[in-house]
């Protein structure tokens, strides 16, 4: 397909200075800190509550505040999805699924119906072997160490919802059968940056649902941009923006940006590195100028990418409305054979299951 993008996204803030805001933020939470939790080994940082928190936990977990039970109206988790080790190798799908119920959606990602939910304002997270489990956080959860759990929890993100580094300098951080609500906030950056699996997870309601950067998984999980005026406030709305960074595999996830001010589903821009060692397979997507940027732009700083491999991805056809072609104009765009990148058995996500050849 032709290189002809529209409105493709360009972030206001680069890496390095999203690292010393980042920073600036750090400082000023740990300034404020209203209680702190030091149990078996493990320092949890909480703030933003207005009275101290207590640990009643065992080794390697941090549970704050009072029970509360999730309704299951958001979230409600019905069945697991299918293992991602289960499917179709990139060859091709045994079959192509016939609808929408074979990717995940509000009723099979997200906290798990009947979860008891403890009440807890901003985590800071700095010992290894931390687990958290079963809160509801208003603010963010920073992760400042490696081998950290964050599950069957919702964050109402403010300011954040889950960040890690922007230098890959944590790792091995899973994010599962978690809720991330942007609260309708143009502004928030609701999952970034490095070293993390978010799986199950339910990401909605903010300008993009996931910022990934480097060495990353997302997997079996819905990201639904609801909002509108992404463009109104200088920002253009994605399902998940990368601007560039080596090694992230999304798998199996409904990624839907079906609103106005949406640039794309999928961005891949090499804006701050070169996009590269990116699988993208057995995934649905829907909205945007164009569903997917693929890459290689030739008007960003990195113009091509590279090891950047495309399979079995299903794109959203209705015929009518504002997104006749997954997008405003098409499925895809700035894709580039070579250099390692593979596009191969993408689909219309229609009755026939087309094709879709670049």
């Amino acid at each position: 397909m032709e290189d002809q993008p529209i409105d493709p996204e360009t972030p206001e803030i680069p890496h390095h200075a999203r690292k010393n805001r980042f920073l600036r933020i750090g400082l000023i939470a740990l300034a404020v800190v209203t209680a702190v939790g030091v149990m078996a080994g493990v320092v949890v940082y909480v703030t933003g509550t207005e009275k101290p928190v207590s640990f009643p936990i065992t080794e390697g977990s941090t549970t704050p505040g009072p029970d509360t039970e999730d309704p299951g109206d958001t979230g409600a988790m019905a069945t697991a999805s299918p293992s991602p080790s289960a499917k179709a190798s990139p060859s091709g799908p045994a079959v192509k699924p016939d609808g929408l119920g074979y990717w995940p959606s509000e009723a099979n990602t997200g906290v798990p119906k009947g979860t008891k939910l403890k009440a807890s304002g901003s985590i800071t997270v700095t010992k290894p072997g931390t687990v958290i489990e079963g809160v509801e956080v208003v603010g963010c959860i920073v992760i400042k160490t490696s081998n950290v759990t964050i599950r069957k929890s919702r964050i109402k993100a403010v300011g954040c919802g889950v960040k890690t580094d922007l230098e890959g300098t944590y790792k091995n951080i899973l994010i599962e059968d978690v809720e991330i609500d942007g609260q309708g906030d143009l502004k928030v950056i609701i999952l970034g940056w490095t070293g993390f699996t978010c799986r199950r997870c339910y990401l909605h309601n903010a300008f993009s649902g996931a910022h990934p950067r480097s060495n990353t998984v997302i997997e079996d999980s819905y990201i639904n941009t609801v909002i509108e005026g992404g463009s109104s406030e200088g920002r253009h709305l994605s399902g998940i923006g990368f601007h560039g960074g080596s090694g992230m595999v999304l798998r199996h996830n409904r990624v839907e940006c079906s609103v106005s001010g949406c640039s794309a589903a999928l961005s891949l821009y090499g804006n701050f590195e070169q996009v590269a060692n990116v699988t993208v397979e057995d995934n649905y997507f829907s909205g945007g100028g164009y569903c997917v940027y693929a890459g290689s732009l030739k008007s960003k700083p990195f113009p091509l990418a590279l090891n950047t491999k495309f399979f079995r991805n299903a794109f959203a056809r209705t015929g009518t409305g504002e997104f006749p072609k997954c997008g405003r104009f098409g499925p895809v765009v700035s894709y580039e054979a070579g250099n390692g990148n593979e596009w191969k058995d993408n689909y219309w996500f229609d009755a026939k299951k087309t094709p879709i050849v670049l």
